[in-house]
């Protein structure tokens, strides 16, 4: 039964990756990345945890396979939903404006990645950070900000402040990418460079180069680890040991021995479905009090009063491994069993809204949308409530320049003729 659900996952993952390459562009939709993360980051973990006797005796993994393919197909359900909303209100904004806000973002956020970078090996290293590298990166985030802002005026219309901004922060990418081995930051970089050129230039990502990196991803899966000790947590980069990584044994080992992220649902839909323990949605609560309430200024028994109390995912016998990630698809089944599969339909009916809006030119839906590829996909690796987390960073950092740029020119021009106008009708129309 296992192996029919693995099957059935592999066939609907390609169906929808061969779907969104057959499309032009199609490759930036939503259920696209979707089903690239579940074939390269989720399908892999499971063969070798069928015949493992340490799962669990019951019809769990069955069940963690069934839900996963389920989670997958409402990616696609919820976005062909979302195409049909009505499309959002719009502003054209001043270019200048926003190039000047996006320059502040990158300088203040370029000084809290620099402020991370002095932390000491063992606050800056940890698999689970906390404390003062916790607020170092909640504040550096500002520099993406800044980046996508420039990166979207730029494939507007070339200017010389737009591509400053720019270089500056892949100078800090470029840290984040090749010393740090990040993969999360690298496909960030591309989506983002890659949909302001679509936005505006309505030029698509050859296919090859699509699949091409779907490659890559693989084997970054499981030699990420082996590379970040060599580049980064050993304090000079080795790039001998890079050159000595084997991703093909390593890729062995993992269809060998199981991933543990799956490992993890699996372990977490038997408790839950034992138990009938489930909390409805209270966990999203608790995660927003957690990235958002700074214990440092409240106190510890302030930001603890806030939280609700949940049922565990877990048996008491059971500790997942260090360092490893719970899936929004168990964070989906604790709160509503099988039937928390629509929030994975929920979230892609608005992210198709969004990405709708942005495709008839509305400015601040392309960079909404731009920022939004990441965390969407980290709701399938992380948790669901990855994507609202983000939302309401960009809320807060992002809104106020947005009303600082935002203008109301006459017959859709910029008051001033030095001045260019970004928003809707100012993008290529692309179908």
């Amino acid at each position: 039964m296992a192996w029919l659900g693995v099957v059935l996952l592999l066939f609907t993952s390609i169906a929808m990756l061969v779907s969104g390459l057959w499309r032009r562009g199609g490759f930036f939709d939503f259920p696209f990345l979707a089903a690239a993360m579940f074939l390269t980051f989720v399908l892999p973990q499971i063969p070798g945890l069928i015949d493992d006797r340490f799962m669990p005796q019951n019809s769990a993994l069955s069940g963690a396979i069934f839900f996963s393919w389920l989670c997958l197909v409402m990616c696609s359900v919820g976005w062909q939903l979302g195409k049909h909303a009505k499309l959002g209100p719009d502003l054209v904004f001043s270019e200048k404006r926003l190039l000047y806000y996006a320059a502040g973002l990158s300088l203040v956020g370029a000084y809290f990645f620099y402020r991370f970078g002095q932390l000491a090996d063992e606050e800056r290293l940890r698999g689970f950070l906390t404390g003062t590298a916790v607020a170092y990166l909640f504040f550096a985030k500002m520099l993406t900000y800044g980046l996508a802002i420039a990166l979207l005026c730029y494939a507007h219309r070339r200017s010389s402040l737009a591509l400053c901004i720019i270089l500056f922060g892949l100078a800090f990418y470029f840290d984040r990418i090749v010393i740090a081995g990040r993969r999360s930051e690298a496909a960030e970089l591309a989506l983002m460079i890659a949909l302001a050129i679509w936005f505006h230039r309505g030029w698509a990502v050859p296919r090859f180069l699509v699949s091409l990196s779907l490659v890559f991803a693989m084997a970054g899966l499981v030699s990420a680890g082996e590379y970040r000790a060599a580049t980064y947590y050993n304090g000079a980069p080795d790039w001998r040991a890079v050159l000595e990584i084997n991703p093909v044994e390593n890729w062995r080992k993992l269809l060998k021995q199981g991933g543990p992220e799956f490992r993890n649902l699996v372990f977490s839909i038997s408790s839950i479905s034992e138990n009938q323990a489930y909390d409805f949605g209270v966990s999203h609560w608790n995660s927003l009090v957690f990235v958002y309430v700074p214990a440092q200024l409240v106190g510890t028994k302030v930001k603890e009063s806030l939280y609700v109390d949940t049922p565990a995912v877990y048996s008491k016998d059971y500790d997942p491994a260090p360092g490893t990630t719970p899936t929004g698809m168990m964070d989906s089944f604790a709160s509503f069993s099988y039937f928390g599969c629509l929030k994975f339909a929920l979230l892609a009916g608005v992210l198709s809204w969004i990405y709708s809006c942005a495709m008839q030119g509305n400015t601040s839906m392309q960079i909404l949308y731009m920022l939004s590829a990441m965390p969407a996909m980290l709701v399938i690796t992380h948790f669901t409530n990855e994507i609202v987390i983000a939302w309401v960073h960009m809320a807060v950092f992002l809104m106020p320049g947005l009303l600082y740029a935002g203008m109301r020119p006459a017959h859709g021009r910029p008051e001033n003729p030095n001045d260019y106008g970004l928003g809707r009708g100012t993008a290529r129309s692309v179908v």
